[in-house]
């Protein structure tokens, strides 16, 4: 029995055009660029299904990926969003050193072969809303901390700039807050999610959203994999006698750092986490390494939650 042939669409993604490489690992299929738009979108997606694409791979480009993605979700064709980072150090071990959008496309294309990544979760509409709107608070609420820090040193006529902008600002949260309250009342599985989520101590309603937003895997994944998600899991950092510290690294910055207030809060008010948290105080390790623990603690726990309630809960809707 012959093992049918993949082939792989590849994309390299920019603000206006996407480069496409199709193959089956043999021979280059097609290679053509698309406008990134509506059109061009449509376009490449039935040359896709012409060419029985198995597979479409593209790189993660702050947000620029997401039209023609959202193509080829729901499809029979699998979905691989890529950390650019590490597609580009594959093509330096490959010796590619030269980067043009069809060379980048057909490392993509090659990366993608080999390493096979597990297909990217499938979040709703509503989970994709959310994620951009907990962005957009998120950016509005670092612009006020910026200009709080301004208002320190600035001069009287320049506070009175600042304090219009910092109540504006305000002002565009709560809009953006009222919003996300306006997608929750919209869609009930989501509300009911927040409500699975809020039960745990520390964990309030942005919180919760920001966790369903930026990580959708949340309740799918075992505890090892959702504290890497979130970039909580230490990694170990020793050579040969060398034994050095273990620090956490990548993962979903915003999802992690949602969490650190919260933690604190835990802290103060449920028995189980203060209990962690001093338990490692008392053995000498720093108050941040202690309430990294305690965030870890609180993923892995959300992410036990939110399985609870796929398996026993919610099928009884």
């Amino acid at each position: 029995m012959t093992k049918k042939k993949e082939i792989i669409l590849a994309i390299d993604v920019s603000s206006t055009q996407l480069e496409a490489h199709i193959s089956d690992g043999q021979s280059i299929l097609l290679r053509k660029a698309f406008n990134n738009n509506k059109s061009g979108c449509s376009q490449l997606f039935k040359i896709a299904q012409n060419h029985n694409v198995t597979r479409c791979a593209l790189e993660a480009t702050g947000g620029y990926e997401q039209a023609i993605a959202e193509y080829f979700y729901g499809s029979e064709i699998t979905v691989n969003i890529l950390n650019p980072a590490r597609v580009r150090r594959y093509a330096q071990g490959l010796g590619i050193l030269a980067k043009t959008d069809k060379i980048d496309a057909y490392v993509i294309e090659r990366y993608t072969r080999e390493v096979k990544p597990e297909a990217n979760f499938e979040a709703t509409k509503s989970q994709l809303m959310l994620k951009r709107l907990i962005y957009r608070r998120s950016s509005l609420k670092s612009t006020i901390v910026a200009e709080k820090n301004r208002k320190r040193i600035a001069e009287k006529q320049i506070v009175k700039s600042i304090n219009r902008v910092i109540n504006f600002l305000e002002k565009e949260v709560k809009l953006i807050e009222k919003s996300i309250d306006q997608l929750l009342q919209q869609d009930i599985s989501l509300q009911k999610k927040v409500d699975v989520l809020t039960k745990q101590k520390g964990i309030a309603k942005i919180t919760a959203c920001s966790l369903i937003g930026l990580m959708p895997e949340l309740g799918y994944l075992n505890k090892q994999q959702v504290a890497s998600l979130a970039g909580l899991a230490p990694f170990s950092r020793d050579s040969g006698k060398m034994k050095g510290k273990r620090f956490i690294q990548a993962g979903r910055f915003l999802a992690r750092k949602s969490l650190y207030m919260p933690a604190w809060v835990a802290v103060m008010y449920d028995q189980k986490f203060k209990q962690i948290y001093n338990r490692l105080t008392g053995r000498g390790k720093p108050p941040k390494v202690a309430i990294v623990a305690v965030m870890r603690k609180m993923i892995i726990e959300a992410n036990k939650n939110l399985k609870f309630y796929y398996k026993n809960i919610q099928k009884n809707y």
